[in-house]
């Protein structure tokens, strides 16, 4: 999905950043500055769908517990919509119980993570899902 290749040259994957707090969508943007990564971002899931529609972002990483539309019910439209189906989908949450983690698998998350996230913990997942080259920070 992110291997496109334009004239020669990698084209930067696209992040959608689902997070209803402002501030946590920067310091997310901030960790994963080092791969070129172009970066979109709503403040609920139901804007969330409406900008991964628009954007076709090669990556979506969404809050669980947000306003409209939670992370869990975006993640299952996401499934459902055909052009949008395949694109990997990470959802962190501060919720720490077996039964969210598993809703999570059930609605097709790729990847699950607790808040606070490990920078570590989400640098390697990215990293692994976008198929992107080691970077120092």
């Amino acid at each position: 999905m992110n291997s496109n290749v334009t004239g020669g040259a990698r084209k930067a994957a696209k992040v959608l950043i689902v997070e209803d707090t402002k501030t946590i969508t920067n310091l997310l943007q901030v960790y994963l500055m080092g791969w070129g990564l172009d970066f979109v971002d709503a403040p609920n899931g139901a804007v969330g769908l409406k900008r991964a529609r628009e954007q076709k972002p090669d990556l979506i990483i969404s809050d669980v517990q947000m306003p409209e539309m939670d992370g869990f019910a975006l993640c299952a439209a996401i499934r459902g919509d055909p052009k949008l189906h395949d694109t990997p989908f990470m959802l962190l949450t501060s919720l720490k119980d077996d039964a969210s983690r598993q809703k999570g698998k059930l609605v097709g998350a790729s990847a699950f993570l607790n808040k606070p996230v490990s920078v570590d913990d989400l640098r390697s997942k990215v990293r692994d899902i976008l198929k992107l080259p080691a970077t120092k920070y």
